[in-house]
C-alpha cells in the first residue's frame, strides 16, 4: 500500500539562476539517494559552458550519503572541466557532515566564510 504521507519521497527541486557571472543552482528539499541524480544532471547539463557553479543548500533539510556522493563527483566533474564549484549556505548537520568526511576543504569558500551569496 502507498505511504499517503505528503512527506514521503518528497518534493525535491532545482531553481537555477545567473548572478554575477555563475549560475546558482538552489536545491529544495531533501538530498537523498532519489533525488541526486537530478543534481548531477542539472550540473553536468551546465559543463562545460560554466566556470562558476554555487550550489545554493539554504532550503537543504537532510542530506545522506548519496548527496554527500554527488556533491563529490560533482566537485571533479567540475574541477576536470576547468569549472569551479561552490557550495553556500550550508546548515550546521551538512557543514559537520562535510567535515567528518575531509570533504570540507574541497569548498574552500563555503569552510572558510560561511559561503554566502553576495
Amino acid at each position: 500500500m502507498p505511504d499517503p504521507s505528503p512527506q514521503s519521497s518528497q518534493h525535491f527541486h532545482l531553481n537555477t539562476y545567473r548572478v554575477d557571472g555563475a549560475t546558482v543552482i538552489e536545491c529544495h528539499g531533501k538530498l537523498v539517494s532519489d533525488h541526486t541524480p537530478q543534481l548531477r544532471n542539472e550540473v553536468r547539463n551546465l559543463l562545460p559552458a560554466e566556470k562558476r557553479i554555487i550550489i545554493d543548500m539554504k532550503q537543504v533539510q537532510h542530506m545522506d550519503s548519496s548527496g554527500l556522493g554527488a556533491l563529490a563527483t560533482l566537485y571533479v566533474s567540475c574541477r576536470t572541466r576547468g569549472c569551479k564549484l561552490e557550495l553556500i549556505n550550508l546548515n550546521q548537520a551538512t557543514r559537520s557532515l562535510l567535515s567528518m568526511t575531509n570533504l570540507l576543504s574541497l569548498f574552500e569558500d563555503a569552510g572558510r566564510f560561511g559561503g554566502k551569496l553576495p
